[in-house]
This record gives C-alpha cells, structure tokens and sequence, in this order.
C-alpha cells in the first residue's frame, strides 16, 4: 500500500532531524498528520442547510518530558513548519513541565511499523456528490409526508477519507487508510400542542455500502412511524419498579453511567466512584463488561462495514485490543492512554483517542458492552409481576463522582403479570450506579445482544464509539414520569 504522497515528506531524514532536536531536550515526542476528504450534507423540512465538501490536511506535534506535554498546531505541512512546530512543541512542553504539579516518565512501549487499510465496497471517492444529496433528499420526503402530524424533519449525512501517519520517538510508524460514513434522522410530531420525536442513526468505518444497509435505507420511515407512535402514548406515574432494558438502553447505562468511570484520567482526577476498587467486586457475580474496538466485528453483526467505535490504533499509536474492564462481578481494568498508564505503572490498552490529528488524545472507550447469559426476554417479561420495559436512549446525565445518574428512555411499556401493556412516553430512570451493577436480576442471552453507534463527547471532542448489551433486568428502579 502506497502512502499518500502530502504524507511522504516524513521520510528518514526528516525523522532523523527531529530525533537530533529532541535529545537531550525531552524524553518523547509523537506526530499526527491527517488528509482528510469529506462531505457534510444537512437538510431541515426538505429545505438544504449546508452542502459542502472539503479537503483538509493537518498536523499535531506533541512533546514530552517529566510530566510536562507541549502541543504544537500545524495548518501547513512542509519541511520548515514542521521543525519550527517541532521546536516550538518542545519549548512548550519544558515551560509546562516547570509548571506541573505531577512528576512522572512516560514508560517506553515496542514500536509499530504497519500500514492498514479497511477495505470499502464502494469507495467514497467514487461516489458523485449529487448521488448523496438526491438520497437525503429522499429521506425528507419520506419523513415529510409519512403523516400531517410530522412538523419538522431533519436529515444528516457525513462522510470521511481519512489517511493517516503516526510517528513516534520509540521508533514507530504508523499508516492508516480508512473511510467513515454516518448517516441521521430526526423527526418531530405534533398534535394539539403535544410534540414528540424521535431520533436515528446510521454509521460505520467503510464506504458507501452503509448506505445500502436495510437500516440506512429505512431510518427516515422508522424515526417517522416512532414519532407518530409516541403521540399516542401515556404518561408514567413515578415510582419504584422493576425495569427491563433493551441493550441500546443497556449499553448506554454501560457506557455513560459506568464506562466513563472506567477511564484512567477521571480516575487519577479523582472523580470516579472506581478510584481504589481494583480486584472488588462491584456488581453482581454474572456480569462481565468487556471494552473491545477491535477491527473485525461488523461480521458478528452480519454487517458489510466495521462498527463505527472500532479502530486498528489509537490516535497514540497503540493497538487496539479488548479490555475485560469487570469479570465475573470484580473491576479488573481501567481504559488507558499512554499518561495514565505511566502513571500507574502498567500497560497502556489502547484507549488514547482524538478527534482530529490537530486534538489532544484522551482516555475514550471504543466499543464497551455487557457480555450475555442465558434469559430470554419473553422468559423476562413472563418472569415480572411489576414492572416496566423501557427501549431506546434519547438523553442523560451522569456523575462519575457519585455515581448518580439519570436517562430519558424513548419507548417504555407497562409489565403488569407477567404482560406487556400500554406504550409509554416521557420516561425518565434513575439510580446510583454501582447499587443498580448489583441489583440486576437476569441478563439475556446471545439472540437478545445489540448495539447502537453515536457520537461520545468528552473535554470538547466528540469521538465515535459503540455501546450494547442484551436486555436486563434491574430490581428498584426509581422511574419518573410527567404525572
């Protein structure tokens, strides 16, 4: 695989240029440069917002030393820009390391030398711009005319081609060629001053084969027939009771409410409630939750593309790899980068992610979810005196700190003897974490595990990810309503 020729003035002589500078001076070094080619396509109520389409190239310089980082932006990528951002990284991470209340080295992994390149069906390139548009358009008409009660309608397409190139002063060298599409729908309801909607999306590391998927093809029918749905729906009365969730729900209580107590950084910040509970036990004996963005699980899933939380390295170069954060009940990892690795002495698992080359890498997850047993929802719902199933995620609030948490669900429905009852809407639940892990009282089995995609905000980036699970049930749930 031939490297991109913006990306070949990284060749040895540069490379060995920027090792010279760097002795003496700091202790690590790595540099990110990214060519991006992209579309962005945003329709409103069949109306266009924005259509354009762009060609970046950009380049992030970091540096390293006792706990010091500088962090050099460049915009223009030639020889003389990159020493001068190299020198200026330097120079920044010796001033931040004067300042820094943390002393620590970062520990010295094996170098990379591989270049990837997930392979599309239909590239992205190959694709007419005019061919995209006439497709969002056909989602807004099919969301616009699916009912009178439909008021407002909102389609986005994104796409990326993305060639990257990591070095680093361990040696490594990293290239990777990688297409990226996402496909949203959002649609709203309205009936004598009620309104409602309901929200879908589409995405995955490949190329224009997503958009061939049944699920692209139909998510501006589905968000429609779900908005028109919960117009007809009841309101919850407030309560405790026994919940059942769908793994879209399921993966999102991994995710926001545990997951992101899971990274190292809010971890060593002291906000999370997982700070000293390494080798403890933390829920029930059954669970298992596994963090996995590993390249090769679109197939489990039956699907043509690559899950869009999984990726072959993270944006510092490491491998990604499955983590087994808890197993049979007891916390056994934390998600790292290189930092926060160093500062705890172990290895780094892959979990240093960016937005952008031109971002700084945090602790991110990839594609975390709870491992299946052996309950059938049927067996679930026949299993449950009183109770509610709730299906689908639309928004929530965290605190890794305490623990606390609360989602509004899209979907719910009354359980009452063992039958599920009305569709309810406006559902709120919520809870302390660590009580619901060991609360749970069935865990379904492989034929109910599913996952959604979207995007995870963190420190002012947004990265993709994946989340999932099977149903489960938790006992004493509080669960909130509008009455």
């Amino acid at each position: 695989m031939e490297i991109a020729d913006e990306l070949k003035i990284y060749d040895d002589n540069l490379v060995k240029e920027l090792s010279n500078l760097a002795r003496d001076n700091i202790e690590y070094w790595d540099i990110r440069t990214t060519l991006n080619n992209g579309t962005v396509l945003s329709f409103t109520n069949q109306r266009s917002k924005e259509i354009s389409s762009y060609e970046t190239l950009e380049c992030g310089i970091r540096a390293f030393i006792n706990g010091g980082w500088g962090f050099c932006v460049l915009k223009k990528i030639d020889k003389n820009n990159i020493i001068d951002g190299f020198l200026k990284a330097i120079k920044l991470a010796r001033k931040s390391q004067s300042l820094c209340k943390f002393q620590f080295n970062i520990n010295e992994s094996d170098p990379l030398n591989k270049k990837f390149k997930i392979k599309s069906v239909r590239n992205l390139e190959s694709i007419d711009i005019k061919d995209k548009i006439e497709i969002v358009k056909n989602h807004e008409d099919i969301s616009s005319k699916y009912s009178k009660e439909i008021k407002n309608t909102r389609t986005v397409y994104l796409d990326g081609y993305f060639k990257n190139l990591f070095l680093n002063s361990f040696g490594s060298q990293v290239y990777q060629d990688l297409e990226v599409l996402r496909l949203f729908s959002a649609v709203y309801a309205q009936r004598k001053g009620l309104i409602q909607n309901a929200m879908n999306s589409v995405g995955g590391v490949g190329g224009f084969e997503i958009m061939e998927t049944e699920a692209a093809q139909n998510i501006s029918l589905k968000s429609a027939k779900q908005a028109i749905m919960l117009l007809d729906a009841k309101s919850p009365v407030g309560g405790k009771f026994n919940v059942i969730m769908d793994p879209k729900l399921t993966g999102t209580f991994i995710h926001e409410a545990f997951g992101h107590a899971c990274e190292a950084d809010i971890v060593l910040n002291k906000e999370s409630i997982l700070e000293d509970k390494i080798g403890k036990t933390v829920a029930i004996e059954e669970v298992n939750v596994i963090d996995d963005p590993t390249i090769g699980q679109g197939k489990k899933f039956n699907l043509p593309y690559e899950l869009y939380g999984s990726y072959n390295v993270d944006d510092e170069g490491i491998p990604s790899q499955k983590t087994v954060i808890i197993e049979d009940g007891i916390l056994r990892n934390f998600l790292h980068n290189i930092e926060t690795a160093s500062r705890m002495s172990i290895e780094p698992n892959g979990h240093g992610r960016a937005n952008s080359s031109v971002a700084i890498p945090q602790v991110r997850m990839g594609f975390t979810y709870l491992e299946p047993k052996d309950w059938k929802l049927e067996e679930m719902i026949e299993d449950t005196k009183s109770g509610v199933l709730c299906e689908d995620f639309q928004y929530g609030y965290t605190d890794t700190t305490t623990g606390n948490f609360q989602f509004k669900c899209k979907f719910s429905y009354r359980i009452e003897n063992g039958e599920k009852k009305e569709l309810m809407r406006d559902v709120s639940l919520s809870g302390m974490t660590l009580e619901v892990l060991k609360r749970i009282t069935a865990i379904g089995d492989k034929s109910t595990f599913n996952y959604s995609d979207g995007i995870c905000g963190k420190g002012g980036q947004g990265v993709r990810v994946c989340d999932g699970g099977p149903f489960i049930r938790i006992e004493d749930i509080t669960v909130g309503g509008l009455n």
